[in-house]
């Protein structure tokens, strides 16, 4: 009987000090350790960076340094020229693309991840990740730079593509992805990067994207078209010093008078 008193008051004074002890140490960090506060980043892709001669059907495969939120990943990743991908996958930290007809022969695709990539606790990237390869035997090194302006000032974030054909709006009158892209920074300046040299001009398009919806909408969000575009020719010359001048969208005065005709 001694003993299995004994037994009981051990047990009991363990589970009393245990308490106590826990209870002293809540204050302390919160469950889980201290906040996240370390960016992601990429720290591998397949193809590599500079690769050619990549297979038509081959998977893009970007792998970033922790888990990502992935809806966040999967709208921060792009590629251009723009391609149809069959599926987005995870491996882990890996997303995967897989091509749904095939990359172009003899085509230099950039992939690209925007600063807005998100890890598993909400912490962005912070700075855009890109790097090219080529189906072909080159890397395009052409470029078309210049500044996106408003008012006179230049504008930072704006979406700027450079179309290899004038581009066209789908029946509901906003425009899809075409073609090369790029984003300006704080003083409104892009660099359209890997530019095939051609004997037509690239018509230009930039704009606002307001929703992050990947569309232009004309007389709904800062924009233009310029359809007179910027010639890249065959001996590879690249154009620095473009500026496109953009367009607020209309009013719901103006909305007004277009749908009256008046």
């Amino acid at each position: 009987m001694r003993v299995r008193c004994d037994r009981f008051v051990r047990v009991t004074v363990a589970i009393i000090a245990g308490t106590v002890l826990w209870g002293c140490a809540r204050p302390g960090l919160p469950p889980g350790g201290p906040p996240d506060a370390t960016p992601p980043e990429v720290i591998s892709t397949r193809p590599l960076a500079g690769a050619l001669m990549v297979e038509p059907l081959a998977a893009i495969e970007i792998r970033f340094s922790e888990e990502m939120d992935r809806r966040s990943a999967e709208r921060a990743f792009s590629v251009t020229p723009n391609v149809e991908f069959r599926n987005l996958r995870w491996h882990a930290t890996a997303l995967e693309a897989r091509p749904a007809v095939g990359f172009s022969d003899s085509t230099t695709y950039i992939v690209r991840v925007t600063e807005s990539a998100a890890d598993f606790h909400n912490v962005a990237m912070g700075i855009p990740f890109e790097f090219a390869f080529s189906t072909g035997e080159v890397i395009d090194d052409a470029w078309i730079g210049g500044h996106v302006v408003l008012t006179g000032e230049g504008v930072s974030g704006a979406t700027v593509w450079a179309c290899r054909h004038v581009p066209q709006p789908d029946s509901s009158g906003a425009y899809s992805r075409c073609g090369y892209e790029a984003l300006t920074n704080d003083d409104g300046a892009f660099l359209v990067a890997h530019v095939r040299p051609r004997n037509e001009p690239y018509s230009m398009l930039a704009f606002i994207d307001a929703d992050l919806d990947g569309l232009y909408r004309p007389g709904e969000e800062t924009g233009g078209i310029f359809e007179s575009g910027a010639l890249v020719s065959a001996s590879g010359d690249s154009i620095g010093d473009l500026d496109l001048p953009l367009e607020l969208p209309l009013t719901d005065e103006e909305h007004s008078h277009d749908a009256t005709g008046e």
